[in-house]
Formats: C-alpha cells, sequence, structure tokens
C-alpha cells in the first residue's frame, strides 16, 4: 500500500482512499456472499409467491392476503429483515484485536495512521456496505415480482429498504463495538450472532413485548393494516432514536481503541 502520486497505477492519491481498498479487500468475500443470499431469499420468495399465497387464501377465506401483504410480512418484516441482520453483523468482523489474535497487527500497526483512523475508514465501509445490502435486496421485489405477474411499488420498496438499512446501523455498530471488545477470533462472532438471533426471534414471537429496533426497520404500526404499504407516516422518532443509539456505540469503541494497548 503507497500513497506515491509518480506511481498511478499501484498507488493511491491519499490515505484514506488506501485503507478503505485496505477494508474492502478483507470484506469483499463477506459481502458478496451476503448479497448473493439476500437475493436467494428474495428469488425464493416471489418465485413461490403464487402458490402461498392460493393456499392461504383458499384455507383462510376471510383473512385474504394479497400480494404486497405477503411480501412485508414474510421479507421486510421477518425473512430479509432477519437474514439482513445477521449480515450486517458479519460484515463487521475484523479489526486490530482480531488481526492481534492472528498475530498480523504488527503489519497495520506499522503503518503511519492512527489506529481510530483505521477505526472510521472500516465503521465507515461496513456501514455503506450495510446500506448497500439493504437498498439492492429490497428493490429486486419490483423486478422479481414482474416474472410472476404482480407488481409491487418501487417507491415502497426503496422506502422499506431505506428504514431497514437506517435503523439496522445499531446492529453495524453493535458489531464494531465488539469487533474491538473481544480478541479471540471467535469470541465476537459467537457472541454477536447469538445474541442477536436469540432477541430477533424472541420478539417475532413475542416473548419479549415492547419498543425494539426490529418493528422500526419494518415501520410496524406505520403501514395499511391491508395492504401492509406506508401510508405515508415514517417512524421518524424511532429512526432517531436507532442512530443515537448507533452513533453511541461508535463513540464507545473509539474510546475503547485509545484506551487498549495493542
Amino acid at each position: 500500500m503507497t500513497t506515491n502520486l509518480s506511481n498511478p497505477r499501484k498507488g493511491f492519491r491519499s490515505v484514506d482512499i488506501a485503507l478503505l481498498w485496505k477494508a474492502w479487500q478483507e470484506s469483499r468475500g463477506r459481502f458478496l456472499s451476503a448479497l448473493a443470499l439476500l437475493a436467494s431469499v428474495d428469488i425464493y420468495a416471489v418465485v413461490t409467491s403464487p402458490g402461498y399465497l392460493d393456499r392461504y387464501n383458499s384455507t383462510f377465506p376471510e383473512r385474504h392476503l394479497i400480494y404486497s401483504a405477503y411480501v412485508w410480512g414474510g421479507l421486510f418484516h421477518y425473512a430479509l429483515q432477519g437474514l439482513w441482520v445477521l449480515a450486517a453483523f458479519i460484515l463487521t468482523l475484523g479489526g486490530l484485536r482480531r488481526e492481534k489474535a492472528s498475530a498480523v497487527a504488527p503489519f497495520t500497526l506499522g503503518l503511519p495512521v492512527a489506529r481510530l483512523r483505521l477505526f472510521r475508514i472500516r465503521a465507515a465501509l461496513a456501514c455503506a456496505e450495510a446500506i448497500a445490502l439493504g437498498l439492492v435486496s429490497a428493490l429486486l421485489i419490483p423486478l422479481l415480482s414482474f416474472f410472476v405477474g404482480e407488481s409491487y411499488p418501487v417507491g415502497q420498496a426503496l422506502a422499506f429498504g431505506a428504514l431497514m438499512s437506517a435503523a439496522g446501523l445499531v446492529i453495524v455498530a453493535l458489531g464494531l463495538l465488539l469487533s474491538e471488545i473481544f480478541e479471540g477470533e471467535f469470541t465476537a462472532p459467537v457472541v454477536g450472532l447469538c445474541a442477536l438471533t436469540t432477541i430477533f426471534l424472541s420478539y417475532k414471537a413475542r416473548t419479549l413485548r415492547g419498543w425494539n429496533v426490529f418493528d422500526v426497520m419494518s415501520a410496524t404500526g406505520w403501514v395499511d393494516p391491508i395492504t401492509r404499504l406506508l401510508n405515508g407516516t415514517v417512524p421518524w422518532l424511532g429512526l432517531a432514536i436507532c442512530l443515537l443509539v448507533a452513533f453511541g456505540l461508535l463513540f464507545t469503541a473509539g474510546l475503547t481503541i485509545r484506551t487498549r494497548d495493542l
């Protein structure tokens, strides 16, 4: 990695771009795998929707389920949201603590860059990748719907994807914090994934009740009870709380990095 301007093909014009490229090289495999997984869930849900809707509506004719409600309930409120949460968390794994455990930290620490700056670059990329996963997976739904003779508003898909990504930055921030707290290669993944899975399923099964980030991500309470489309309002307060919590977690992670001797 170099910032030598006399070498335009192999060099980088700024340290931040070089560090961003390094972080991308480390996370791109996880990002592309996560994108493929989310796309697969979209494809499966949309392709199987005609048969599911026929069976459901013939079994429960008094509770007629329309396509847009099926998409929200099966994807934005459950399967797609849950897998996005896990994917966003996995994108945050790594960092100096993990590099120290694998004995490669001296190389990174030898770079003429502050540890906090390294973290900020990694955090920015993780946030960008998580947002990209949310938006792309959401926008696939209107496209795929066309092939099964259904339609889903692009604006609604974009809104749900943006909500899922923005509110879900809490998950990204939590993952970044855990990756800086735990040194073991598998400690942060095991602790984080087990905790997130348990909490997510507990809320969906209504074992846990009350305000939660997952309802903000899917705009539960702000959608039409029949169509399950946004009725013109957005959970701004819940979204603001999520962003403030995410900022607090990132700030705590920064303090942890500054006080740790690597």
